[in-house]
């Protein structure tokens, strides 16, 4: 039995049973001198497949680079997850330049306390794992502005455990750091506080991105030559990165389905919807008017669940490091900086959630295997309110 027909009867059975799997959680060391954490394992992905991980570097000759301060064509690095045979080493979360940029992050809205600590973070995914089977659905990730390929890992190790093929893209000089493999290490540039001219330009760039590594992975001879499903391609991705996911389905037929989490509708997906299924995962804060636009244009499958407790970047791995990082010891007299970064809702429910949401709507619109879930508000994530839904 081929892997797709084979994950469609997984899939079916399981279909009716989203309650009933124990949560993933992650496991956290401290030390007996201070308390602090240690090592963080990131909770555990819930299919049945292994899943190995590597880094593609991609180099399109066609585009030129409208962001590099001298002339050069456009570069990307992609982190793939993928189902695995699980005969190499667990992988290093990220390198360090990821790692010091994270912790800036986090002291830029601390004041400081935060030293790198994604060394101590560790993922599931097998480094270079040779990929198992073949006829595997693919999933074009893209990330927020400022952020980096690596920090969707919690949600991609799971979807790849479900038998998807997870390409998560560094938009380089968006990304705050991407790491190349000669070495060179190139900053995000874009400014903080975008015009609408910038902001548009930013949306072009990110999605003919996902459009590159869609065309690298058809054609180029990659681990992934021969095991991918090209009819059955979706985007996803975080604030920004939920948007250019939302623009590449309606600008690409190729992509076929698609969720947001947690960000706006911008130009043509906001003002004429999006032309295949889609969902939006948000927090449970009052709709962005983006969202209300993106709802009345809407015409195809489409749903809007809240989620109570969240924060923006609940839909990240960010939601995993309160303890590895100091940050909740540092923030302990300030509560609502702690839950404006790390939501109310403990990141690994929040993570959870996100992960069951998102794995039922591909199992349903790439697999086409319904799922009740996305029907109706379900007892096992009281959290989660259906806002909207069109059929």
């Amino acid at each position: 039995m081929r892997p797709t027909r084979l994950l469609a009867v997984l899939l079916t059975l399981s279909a009716t049973l989203v309650a009933t799997a124990p949560a993933a959680t992650a496991a956290v060391a401290t030390s007996p001198d201070s308390g602090s954490a240690t090592t963080l394992d990131l909770p555990a992905p819930t299919g049945r497949l292994a899943v190995g991980v590597t880094d593609l570097h991609l180099t399109d000759p066609s585009r030129p680079d409208p962001w590099s301060p001298t002339p050069s064509v456009r570069e990307l690095m992609v982190r793939a997850w993928y189902p695995a045979i699980a005969v190499t080493p667990r992988a290093r979360y990220s390198d360090d330049a990821t790692s010091a940029t994270v912790a800036a992050f986090l002291n830029n809205f601390i004041g400081g306390g935060v030293s790198p600590f994604l060394d101590r973070v560790r993922p599931h995914a097998r480094q270079n794992a040779p990929v198992f089977g073949a006829g595997w659905p693919v999933l074009l990730y893209s990330q927020g502005r400022g952020s980096m390929r690596t920090l969707s890992t919690t949600l991609a190790e799971d979807l790849a455990s479900h038998g998807y093929v997870v390409l998560s893209v560094d938009h380089t000089y968006d990304a705050g750091a991407v790491r190349f493999p000669d070495g060179r290490v190139i900053r995000g540039n874009r400014p903080q506080v975008p015009t609408e001219a910038e902001r548009a330009e930013e949306l072009r760039v990110r999605v003919a991105d996902l459009r590159s590594t869609l065309n690298h992975v058809s054609t180029a001879a990659t681990q992934f030559r021969g095991r991918l499903d090209l009819s059955k391609v979706g985007a996803l991705g975080h604030s920004m990165g939920g948007a250019t996911a939302a623009e590449a389905i309606r600008t690409d037929p190729r992509f076929r389905a698609g969720v947001n989490l947690d960000g706006g509708f911008w130009d043509g997906a906001a003002n004429n919807g999006v032309p295949g299924p889609f969902l939006l995962l948000s927090t449970g804060a009052p709709d962005y008017p983006t969202f209300t636009a993106w709802k009345a244009n809407h015409r195809a499958w489409g749903r809007h669940f809240a989620l109570t407790g969240a924060a923006h970047y609940s839909a990240t791995d960010l939601t995993q490091f309160p303890d590895i990082s100091g940050a909740r010891e540092l923030l302990r007299d300030r509560p609502a900086l702690y839950t404006t970064l790390f939501g109310d809702t403990p990141g690994v429910r929040t993570t959870e959630i996100n992960r069951a949401y998102t794995r039922a709507f591909f199992q349903q619109h790439l697999y086409g295997v319904p799922n009740p879930l996305l029907d109706a508000p379900s007892p096992a994530y009281p959290e989660q309110t259906l806002r909207w839904s069109h059929s």
